[in-house]
């Protein structure tokens, strides 16, 4: 039995992370959940936050993430998200933006996703608490 698992993940722009980590804490739509070696598959949505995972006890990534899906299958992981900002590098203005863009939809009289874009923004202001 392996300690370690293969992870992917990819936003829009470019391949974000790929190799082997320990684990892997989600912000899944019903709350975070932590993937570790030889996981049940499954497949998730992923919810505006941080996608937290190590490499080892002292190699540890965290990326703010906009939302996305997450597959686990056989010791691989799949992280495909809309954009990643190194957590290191995300400041509270890059989830602000965010937020302003969304009010700005919302305030437009004939929206069909009116109730999705409320939901990601109570997401990303959760997740502008923990940057």
């Amino acid at each position: 039995m392996t300690n370690k698992f293969e992870l992917n993940v990819i936003s829009a722009e470019s391949k974000v992370f790929q190799g082997e980590v320990e684990n892997v804490l989600v912000p899944g739509m019903s709350g975070d959940f932590l993937v570790l070696p030889n996981h049940a598959p499954c497949i998730s949505s992923i919810r505006p936050g941080f996608l937290e995972f190590a490499e080892d006890v002292s190699k540890k990534h965290r990326y703010f993430v906009s939302g996305g899906i997450i597959e686990v299958i056989n010791n691989m992981v799949s992280v495909l998200v809309d954009s990643a900002i190194d957590g290191d590098n995300v400041i509270k203005e890059d989830i602000s933006a965010i937020i302003s863009e969304i009010d700005v939809k919302l305030s437009t009289g004939n929206i069909r996703n009116r109730d999705d874009l409320g939901l990601r923004k109570n997401d990303l202001e959760e997740a502008l608490k923990q940057s």
